[in-house]
């Protein structure tokens, strides 16, 4: 299958660029295009929803207070 990244991404060992057109099996394809990383530019798999794939790495305030308790 041939795609088109979307994203930049990691796979493994492999880095996908943004844009970048490669070649692979139609099952990692198949699995790129659903999580919206990528476009299947051979028709053969539904395209994902992007907006699903991002993921925000802010730090939230948790408010849990651990302390020390030394009895």
């Amino acid at each position: 299958m041939q795609i088109q990244c979307l994203h930049t991404f990691l796979d493994g060992t492999q880095r996908f660029e943004r844009d970048e057109t490669r070649i692979v099996d139609d099952e990692r394809g198949a699995y790129f295009v659903a999580q919206g990383w990528a476009k299947d530019l051979s028709g053969q798999a539904a395209d994902g929803d992007p907006s699903a794939a991002e993921t925000s790495l802010d730090i939230q305030s948790g408010g849990i207070d651990a302390g020390d308790h030394h009895g």
